[in-house]
């Protein structure tokens, strides 16, 4: 490995690229203050130099300086110079400390700018994609990437601004360097060339090991989320030892990545400080055995190395550092891209009156495999309580993902009131349906709260009508219970009772019940789809289920084979035969 790949620069380079969009005024004016700084130091060391003349009382580069100095009533000679020199010293010091302070704290805005920033264009296009984009996604990467991921990005931009002035103080530094004396500045130039070419290697390597734990660092989220989904299950078959066993053997791998990080930085700063000190060495000897500098310059001359160390010895563990974890910033940017660009959001267009929804020759198959559904012909009227059958895999929910607008026909048309299904009618379609899944969702928070997710302007009493036509009256008393992580303090049919008493709330004219109730006993489903039967806004509702109980007070039983309708048969409303 004889340097930085062309990936990794063009990665480094995009990523300086990205920041410098991001920061603009702001960077800016942390720029000018990175600069102001490293001069203010720059006079600083110079103004040793008469100080250091004034001292020794040899003069050397401070006549002019000295001959320049007001005088102090009452302070004379080389006592009334030195004091001056020091005031000014002071001076400039404190207003160095002043600069530095608003230096850092833009730095610190730019870095917390810059993070947040990125996690809110990755949730922005998170958002805007499309359903048949997320569905193939797994949780545990987006959430490691808008967590941790995110979050070393931040890290990055710390090592790219504090390189920033490192860079510049050595800029300066050497730039003194090399007033006082070219000759010996030319050869502490060189040496630390020859040091920093040396340093590309290691930095291929920083950014492979970097590379390597982000993955295991993936790894151990996806598994870790895996295994707590399916706790009970392992639990229950006592299979938690395997899931340590792998998570422990993950945990070797991360740490071996981190000390072989440790151990090729340790080599490296050796390596750098070693040559950074023979220079310095050698240097100091050039200037008293070749050139005769004036001690008063060799003094300041040796200062200067001294000072030159801590930044450069900053700008190689921070390249090793921003090495590491830019490949953290390469997922991000590759997950941008998987989900396209975030466009301007759909204006949502106003629903038809008569809402009738037509399908004509909808045809749309998964790209996973020859799943879907074909050739659809069917208009679905309000106020109809439809029940939806077929085995699985029949093409039912891609039927319901279709109705409720998730997904876009890949041939023939849906249409809304006789209005063709547009992104903006999909849109505005979908901010007023009701979708009740057979795995029921619900916040680690209150029932309350979960309630007000569907409808923020819920009042108790409208919470209070849906938890009774779902069924689950004894929770109007409980509004402030914590319902636990995806409901599992409650038992499978409460889940179920309060997904759908929040899909009521919004009073919708479509809503979809895709087996939700299917972990409720046959007399309470029954009792809740006659409530539902007997809704004063009375909904279009579509029913997925396989249990006949369940489809006997539908209107209208749809039933799906290998993805076309085989069935389409109505009947007298069984509300109207009681």
């Amino acid at each position: 490995m004889t340097g930085l790949p062309t990936k990794s620069l063009r990665s480094a380079w995009d990523f300086f690229l990205d920041f410098c969009n991001d920061a603009r005024g702001l960077g800016a004016q942390a720029a000018m203050l990175i600069g102001l700084g490293a001069v203010l130091e720059g006079v600083g060391l110079t103004l040793l130099i008469p100080m250091l003349g004034v001292v020794t009382e040899t003069g050397v580069s401070s006549n002019w300086i000295v001959s320049h100095l007001p005088a102090i009533p009452g302070v004379e000679g080389r006592v009334g110079r030195l004091t001056v020199l020091l005031a000014c010293f002071a001076v400039l010091i404190s207003v160095r400390a002043l600069v530095l302070w608003r230096r850092d704290v833009l730095l610190a805005e730019l870095r917390v700018g810059f993070v947040e920033r990125q996690r809110r264009r990755l949730v922005e296009r998170l958002v805007a994609a499309p359903w048949t984009t997320l569905s193939r996604m797994k949780q545990a990467r987006i959430n490691h990437l808008l967590g941790n991921d995110v979050v070393l990005t931040g890290t990055c931009v710390h090592f790219l601004l504090q390189g920033g002035v490192s860079l510049c103080m050595l800029a300066m530094q050497w730039g003194l360097a090399f007033l006082l004396s070219p000759y010996l500045a030319a050869l502490i130039g060189g040496m630390l060339a020859v040091a920093s070419l040396g340093l590309l290697p290691q930095l291929a390597k920083s950014r492979e090991l970097g590379k390597e734990s982000a993955e295991a660092y993936l790894h151990l989220s996806t598994s870790g989320a895996e295994f707590l989904g399916g706790l009970k299950l392992a639990m229950s078959q006592n299979l938690q030892v395997r899931f340590a066993e792998e998570f422990n053997a993950t945990l070797r791998r991360l740490a071996g990545r981190q000390v072989a990080f440790t151990r090729a930085q340790s080599r490296a700063q050796l390596a750098f400080t070693t040559l950074a000190s023979l220079a310095g060495a050698a240097a100091i000897l050039a200037g008293v055995a070749l050139l005769d500098v004036p001690p008063p310059l060799l003094i300041v001359f040796v200062l200067l190395l001294a000072r030159m160390s801590a930044p450069a010895a900053q700008l190689q563990q921070g390249a090793q550092q921003f090495a590491n974890f830019l490949p953290s910033y390469e997922k991000i940017k590759a997950l941008e891209t998987e989900l396209g660009e975030a466009g301007a959001l759909v204006a949502a267009a106003d629903l038809p009156a008569g809402g009738t929804l037509r399908f004509d020759k909808v045809t749309y198959r998964h790209a996973e495999g020859d799943k879907g559904v074909r050739e659809l012909d069917l208009a679905l009227e309000p106020g109809e309580f439809i029940g939806i059958t077929g085995a699985s895999g029949a093409g039912k929910t891609t039927f319901a993902d279709l109705a409720v607008g998730l997904l876009e026909p890949h041939s023939g048309a849906i249409s809304l009131g006789g209005r063709p299904m547009t992104e903006g009618l999909r849109a505005r379609w979908r901010s007023v349906v009701a979708y009740a899944p057979q795995e029921a969702f619900l916040f680690h928070d209150t029932i309350r709260n979960n309630f007000l997710w569907a409808d923020p302007a819920a009042g108790e009493e409208e919470m209070a009508e849906v938890l009774r036509i779902a069924g689950a009256g004894e929770f109007i008393a409980a509004l402030d219970k914590v319902v636990g992580d995806k409901g599992a303090l409650l038992s499978g049919g409460e889940r179920q009772r309060l997904t759908l008493a929040r899909a009521l709330l919004r009073k919708a004219p479509l809503l979809i019940l895709d087996e939700t109730t299917s972990a409720i006993d046959v007399p309470t489903e029954r009792a809740v789809l006659e409530r539902l039967a007997a809704l004063p806004w009375r909904p279009a509702i579509l029913l997925i289920a396989h249990r006949a109980e369940s489809l006997a007070l539908c209107d209208r039983i749809i039933e799906f084979a290998e993805g076309r309708i085989v069935s389409d048969r109505r009947k007298e409303p069984a509300m109207s035969a009681r």
